[in-house]
């Protein structure tokens, strides 16, 4: 099972309310530049997890029944949602971005920084590696690899 290690590695599903400004007529909030690619809904077609251990064991979640989905507000607010083995969990926080790296600033369930690199693939898909922790049927989390193929829903 997942830690509560980054759980954006491992989370998914989305909808966070809010990439309007409030107030007398401020219009939507525009998000900087470099969070403007990642403004969106995301669903997963890729979701794997491999043991830094033994690279070998690799585990598809997505063929194992997990849906993720990632919404990511101008306000560099997001929310990922991961169902796994028939349970949800949900993340949210901000983004940022330097260079490569996308880094979660998670805020719900509980506090934490999970940095990633990531590359698109033109403005509807991109990819996120980076590290969690991961039962792979020993009944303990290991660290583990994850990769995020996401495409804009």
């Amino acid at each position: 099972m997942l830690s509560g290690r980054p759980l954006f590695w491992c989370v998914g599903l989305v909808l966070l309310a809010g990439g309007w400004g409030c107030g007398g007529g401020e219009g939507p909030i525009e998000p900087s530049p470099e969070i403007a690619q990642f403004v969106g809904d995301w669903e997963a077609q890729v979701l794997t997890l491999s043991s830094v251990a033994d690279p070998q064991v690799v585990r598809d979640l997505l063929d194992q029944g997990a849906t993720f989905t990632l919404n990511v507000q101008p306000s560099s607010q997001y929310t990922a949602i991961l169902v796994f083995v028939g349970q949800s969990s949900t993340e949210i926080g901000t983004i940022s971005v330097s260079g490569a790296t996308v880094t979660l600033n998670r805020e719900f369930p509980t506090a934490g920084v999970t940095p990633g690199t990531y590359e698109f693939f033109g403005p509807d898909r991109f990819t996120i590696d980076g590290d969690t922790e991961f039962d792979f049927g020993s009944g303990v989390d290991e660290p583990a690899l994850t990769h995020f193929d996401l495409v804009r829903r």
